[in-house]
């Protein structure tokens, strides 16, 4: 198997870390959602910290809401960052950013459903190849 091409990997240092893990820890203990079963934990949760604050994008995507609880990490995060959320079923939604976000959701799209579940599928199954992060963070 190839081993696939990541043009500018994201490096840490150990300190970067450490201190990322501090701020990490005050923020979760914080979070509107305290059972996510079936959404982000914490190792998930960190993961998406530490490249939205290494990277600072502008702009995300996040392909699946659920409950909410990476809208708000992305919130608190980058409190700036305009979001565009991408669900099929908005039934679980507890946490509604305050921030500009944009949410599709199968009533706006149904005529495209069919090209938006095969989209989500891809990016969820591309994903899985490089981390175990639920969110896709594109820097614009």
């Amino acid at each position: 198997m190839k081993k696939p091409f990541i043009k500018n990997p994201i490096k840490f240092k150990k300190i970067e870390l450490h201190k990322f893990l501090k701020e990490f820890d005050k923020l979760y203990k914080k979070r509107p959602i305290k059972n996510n079963i079936g959404g982000m934990q914490y190792p998930h949760m960190f993961a998406v910290y530490c490249i939205l604050k290494k990277i600072k994008p502008s702009f995300v995507i996040e392909s699946g809401i659920y409950k909410g609880q990476s809208t708000w990490l992305i919130e608190k995060t980058l409190p700036k960052v305009k979001i565009l959320s991408i669900d099929i079923d908005m039934s679980n939604l507890i946490y509604k950013s305050n921030i500009q976000q944009l949410i599709f959701q199968s009533k706006i799209l149904k005529n495209y459903q069919k090209i938006l579940l095969l989209f989500l599928m891809i990016i969820k199954t591309h994903l899985k190849e490089f981390c175990s992060v639920e969110s896709l963070v594109l820097k614009i």
